[in-house]
């Protein structure tokens, strides 16, 4: 779905915040952008809808260069959750998320019906549509960024460290839904995170990246967590970067082979050095 081919962005002031990226963000899955701060992530998160361009490499979205597109077209066919949801203050929920299908002519009443449609789906409740956004609580608030950003039903979906505002309890609220939507509706999702534990929760892949825009690893959460590919990825990982392992496992998960058994009043066969399990009477 979104393809990097050595991508660079350097700003006028000499700053490059990102590095010759290559990088394949494949279609229905999260991918996890990572890292230190002034690692380029949240960069590379707004080249894909034109809020910053390139200065070289090229950015394909469904096989198509992004330059090739009107900006702001391009823009409204792509999701964008921000932090602490960035919603228009003086309208209500139900027209803060019906402004994308507005944009795009889908007339007051189908967009609207959109958006009460979309309420439901992202788990508020039907009367939350006539308040303002100050009436609600930052959770709340998060959910209706969800909402608006899927009101066009755009294939990508965008969020720059989205839950990152709120209380640790309502961030795993919000990670669940986010997960429970992402099963449902199956989008191409970038997320941006300085959370490893959130990225290891949500992601498909996780692509680290370390200060000046450079790419070190990009892989599964498991992969990452067992073979880091340097120091700096596994220092980043941190030191419980096992428990983190062994939490993307339930016991289900795990093969079952017959065990060998032993009474504890005689002696254990010969010959064997597997685990043995002894059963006392």
């Amino acid at each position: 779905m979104i393809k990097f081919d050595a991508v660079n962005k350097r700003f006028p002031n000499g700053t490059t915040a990102v590095h010759e990226l290559s990088l394949t963000m494949p279609e229905g899955g999260i991918t996890v952008l990572v890292g230190s701060s002034g690692c380029g992530k949240t960069t590379t998160l707004r080249m894909i809808n034109r809020m910053v361009d390139p200065s070289s490499g090229t950015i394909t979205l469904g096989g198509r260069n992004i330059l090739e597109a009107d900006a702001a077209e391009l823009r409204r066919g792509i999701g964008y959750v921000i932090q602490q949801a960035g919603l228009f203050p003086h309208r209500t929920i139900l027209d803060n998320i019906a402004t994308v299908p507005l944009l795009l002519g889908h007339g007051r009443k189908r967009a609207r019906a959109r958006a009460a449609e979309l309420l439901e789906t992202v788990g508020l409740p039907a009367d939350a549509a006539k308040r303002y956004p100050h009436q609600l609580s930052g959770g709340q608030q998060q959910r209706v960024g969800v909402a608006r950003a899927l009101a066009a039903d755009p294939p990508v979906l965008l969020m720059d460290e989205p839950f990152g505002a709120v209380d640790p309890v309502v961030r795993t609220q919000l990670q669940d839904e986010l997960l429970r939507l992402q099963q449902e509706l199956n989008k191409t999702i970038v997320f941006v995170t300085h959370d490893i534990d959130e990225a290891v929760r949500l992601g498909d892949r996780i692509a680290v990246f370390r200060t000046g825009g450079h790419l070190v690893q990009c892989a599964p959460p498991a992969e990452l967590l067992a073979r880091p590919a340097d120091d700096f990825v596994a220092d980043f990982l941190g030191a419980e970067r096992g428990l983190k392992l062994l939490s993307l496992s339930t016991l289900a998960d795990l093969p079952r082979q017959p065990a060998t058994t032993v009474r504890a009043d005689e002696p254990a066969p010969a010959g064997r050095a597997d685990w043995q399990l002894v059963v006392s009477t």
